[in-house]
């Protein structure tokens, strides 16, 4: 089973069509899996309507609702899943590279940045990779 969480940095420099865009990623993950848990989270200084999704919801992934607007702290994000007693296989953080200071807990999970909006920006630790956009965007 693919046991996974997905932040979605919500902050004021996130354009609607990249959160967007960050939908639809999270969106085929999900259908590309038939077993799995995927906590789903958007946050900018605090985290904002956690989900879980699994195969038998996975249709509701559609009406996700992403909510911030504000700064951006990737620390709120481990945090909460501290609080929570939630320890993914894999911690996937979905942001422009932008954090308002420290890019989170190392220790804590395995984490991959997935960067939209450059090419230039390289996360302290973990593994990243940038968003591409299609041509026909």
């Amino acid at each position: 089973m693919i046991d996974i969480a997905v932040s979605i940095d919500a902050s004021g420099s996130m354009s609607e069509r990249m959160l967007k865009d960050f939908l639809s990623e999270v969106a085929g993950i999900m259908e590309q899996f038939p077993n799995y848990r995927i906590h789903v989270l958007s946050f900018d200084t605090r985290v904002y309507n956690p989900q879980q999704f699994n195969s038998e919801n996975l249709d509701d992934i559609t009406d996700y609702e992403i909510m911030g607007g504000g700064g951006t702290d990737f620390d709120c994000v481990f945090d909460y899943f501290k609080e929570e007693q939630i320890e993914p296989k894999r911690h996937i953080m979905f942001t422009d590279g932008y954090p308002g200071g420290s890019w989170g807990d190392e220790a804590y999970c395995d984490t991959v940045f997935i960067m939209h909006g450059t090419t230039t920006i390289v996360p302290p630790w973990g593994q990243f990779a940038y968003y591409e956009e299609e041509a026909n965007h």
